[in-house]
């Protein structure tokens, strides 16, 4: 059965990228055509994104070879060209993003602890203004394959791991999390999209995750 739900702003859900190991990038337009353009330099998925400014950052995720990144690569669409940021603090996959202010702010994701796969609870605000990374407070609950979408300022993470329903608040304004109602299905690899104030979450799913990154 598929579902499409909607929440309202006060409860919003989210937006989870993961794109597969491949290094190109294309977009489509209202022509309904694709055009191919530069090659990522670093190939991966399970990794994050966010736009500031007319850039795209691209963010951590997972490298051939089951190798966790902390690499940030941001690509110019003007100029079809890609430059090398400063490195995330830690090195993760499966990980959400949402963008306030201009600043990109990653949460959760897994990470490699004494050669052994963990969820985390992370949250690090990356500043492209100043290619800077800041830590900030984690989430209250770890998780990876989640999804995180921006309502007024304020970001919504949601569901994740094998097959959560957890919603959590983060307000970048006071560096504080509030838990929020929890979404109807439990679910990870979700996505949405933001329309009119209201998040559309679509799709997901609920197998065991098979932790094997380290």
């Amino acid at each position: 059965m598929k579902r499409v739900l909607v929440f309202s702003p006060i409860l919003v859900l989210v937006i989870c990228i993961t794109l597969v190991g491949v290094s190109g990038i294309s977009h489509v337009f209202a022509s309904d055509t694709w055009t191919t353009k530069a090659n990522m330099p670093t190939a991966r998925n399970y990794m994050t994104s966010g736009v500031v400014n007319g850039k795209i950052y691209v963010i951590g995720g997972l490298a051939y070879g089951d190798h966790l990144l902390k690499t940030v690569e941001a690509y110019d669409p003007t100029t079809d060209k890609w430059v090398t940021k400063t490195d995330m603090p830690t090195a993760r996959r499966g990980i959400a993003a949402g963008v306030v202010n201009d600043k990109i702010y990653v949460v959760g994701g897994l990470v490699c602890s004494n050669n052994d796969s963990t969820y985390t609870a992370k949250m690090e605000e990356y500043d492209p203004a100043t290619d800077t990374w800041t830590t900030k407070a984690s989430m209250p609950t770890a998780r990876e394959h989640l999804a995180a979408g921006v309502v007024n300022g304020k970001i919504y993470v949601i569901g994740g791991s094998a097959a959560l329903n957890t919603v959590e608040e983060y307000d970048p304004a006071t560096n504080t999390w509030t838990a929020k109602a929890s979404m109807p299905t439990a679910r990870s690899d979700l996505t949405a999209s933001v329309m009119n104030g209201e998040i559309y979450a679509i799709g997901g799913g609920c197998s065991p995750e098979l932790f094997d990154d380290c």
